[in-house]
């Protein structure tokens, strides 16, 4: 692996020369890929500031989207609410979450990332504030619905935007290295929980897990950029190379041309299922949907589940999240081409969630289930990362955003029936039953995942339907 790891450092090195052998080149004769000139560039202020900023965002979203997973037990009680009537609040947040990712999705395609990114953040700060104040069951329902509105939206455009600022060898680790920013935004939640609830109310836990919102929002607006990959493949080729040169640490004046075939036709949710990627979309969708049930499925009463065997449920979960961290390091490791790549990762990760769950299912001492749910979450979070990393570079530019909006409304839709089936699980008298159904979703993914034909670890990222349909055809070929 070390061999392979020089090889690949030797292989940017030489691509590093190319890059400035052609930006001097004294006539102009030389044109460079755009993706080649991207990849060639140097982490820098711009990609660090891109990466605290879309990362920031993340962190405010997974803090906003486990609120209602804590809100079960003293909303009930507030509102004397009948077990199933609290299913209403993240119903609610799913059909918001739809709303936000096939809008925010779409637009951000056609017109742009830069002000979408920053509208929607603002989204989930004005309305998460808002719903601190909520009078009502029915009101907090429909301001949180609102909170999901801007979630969506910024899940649909942040691993896109980020991915189209980054050299190919900085792809992995930066992609994972959002997510395990949410993860701390889960933590964060979790944190809030464990210390607010228990000596406050629901209404300081909301308002305090809306506050990185508030931070973020400012630094949206003013220290992104336009994606480079979006100014060009929409005609502006100016303000492309005006962000192409603040990628560069040391300002360099190329002569040649950045080759990049724009398009007009840009968001079409039709184009995923063109004949060239309709059975790819279909495939990665299932997989989406798969992790979503999952998830959704064990992380929404878990609390209660918990409280259930005599484990003090906000400390658990705190713990729990705590657990998604090393998980996520782990992937930002095995994820790389010279390690397992994206999809045996994800095989990987999947099934070893589904282990996991049938041992928390069956073991008998709680301090051990309490151990496993850890290990559950260790494995089951960091499949998010890998498929938030793979899903953007299996699109081109012109419908990146518009396929992760896609893959993130088809996750909403486990969040509108797992509130009901978990509930049921839950007032089951069978106590392995709730986390062996769960189980069992994940070994289904870990077979869906085995249809996966196109590794992108390693791999120029597409910027046109030409590229897409060559490396199409070149990958039918191989197979």
């Amino acid at each position: 692996m070390k061999e392979n790891s020089a090889d690949n450092d030797s292989c940017y090195v030489e691509r590093n020369t190319e890059m400035e052998r052609l930006a001097h080149h004294e006539n102009g004769e030389k044109n460079i890929k755009l993706d080649d000139f991207i990849s060639n560039t140097k982490f820098g202020c711009l990609h660090l500031r891109m990466l605290l900023t879309t990362g920031g965002a993340y962190f405010a979203v997974c803090a906003e989207l486990v609120v209602f997973v804590f809100l079960s037990h003293p909303v009930k009680k507030e509102w004397s609410l009948d077990k199933f009537i609290f299913p209403l609040l993240p119903l609610g947040g799913g059909i918001g979450g739809i709303v936000g990712e096939c809008t925010f999705g779409i637009i951000s395609d056609k017109y742009g990332r830069k002000w979408p990114f920053a509208a929607a953040v603002s989204i989930v700060a004005l309305f998460g504030i808002a719903s601190a104040f909520a009078q009502s069951f029915l009101v907090l329902v429909v301001l949180r619905s609102c909170v999901s509105i801007g979630n969506g939206a910024v899940s649909s455009i942040v691993f896109a935007y980020l991915l189209e600022f980054l050299p190919q060898k900085n792809r992995g680790k930066c992609m994972v290295g959002v997510t395990f920013c949410g993860a701390l935004g889960a933590v964060f939640a979790g944190g809030m929980a464990w210390w607010l609830l228990e000596n406050y109310s629901w209404r300081h836990f909301v308002a305090a897990c809306t506050a990185p919102a508030f931070i973020v929002c400012l630094a949206a607006f003013c220290l992104t950029e336009e994606s480079p990959r979006f100014l060009f493949i929409s005609g502006e080729e100016i303000g492309g190379k005006r962000v192409l040169q603040k990628m560069i640490t040391e300002p360099l004046a190329w002569q040649g041309e950045i080759e990049c075939s724009s398009s007009e036709k840009r968001g079409r949710i039709s184009q995923l299922f063109s004949p060239g990627t309709r059975k790819k979309t279909i495939n990665i969708g299932l997989i989406w949907f798969l992790q979503a049930t999952g998830y959704w499925g064990v992380t929404i009463y878990l609390p209660e589940y918990m409280g259930s065997l005599g484990v003090d449920p906000y400390f658990n979960m705190f713990t729990v999240f705590i657990g998604e961290l090393p998980g996520l390091c782990l992937a930002m490791i095995m994820i790389e081409p010279y390690m397992l790549g994206r999809i045996r990762c994800l095989q990987v990760f999947s099934l070893s969630t589904s282990i996991s769950l049938l041992l928390f299912a069956f073991v008998g001492i709680d301090f051990l289930k309490a151990v496993f749910v850890i290990v559950c979450y260790f494995f089951m979070v960091p499949i998010y990362s890998i498929l938030s990393t793979f899903t953007p570079e299996v699109y081109p530019t012109h419908i990146r955003s518009t396929a992760m909006a896609t893959m993130y409304m088809i996750i909403e839709i486990p969040g509108l029936i797992t509130p009901f089936v978990g509930e049921y699980l839950l007032s089951s008298n069978i106590t392995w039953l709730y986390p062996v159904v769960w189980a069992v979703v994940f070994l289904l993914q870990s077979l869906a995942i085995c249809g996966l034909r196109s590794e992108t670890a390693g791999k120029a990222l597409k910027d046109s339907d030409k590229e897409a349909l060559t490396k199409e055809m070149a990958e039918t070929a191989i197979n």
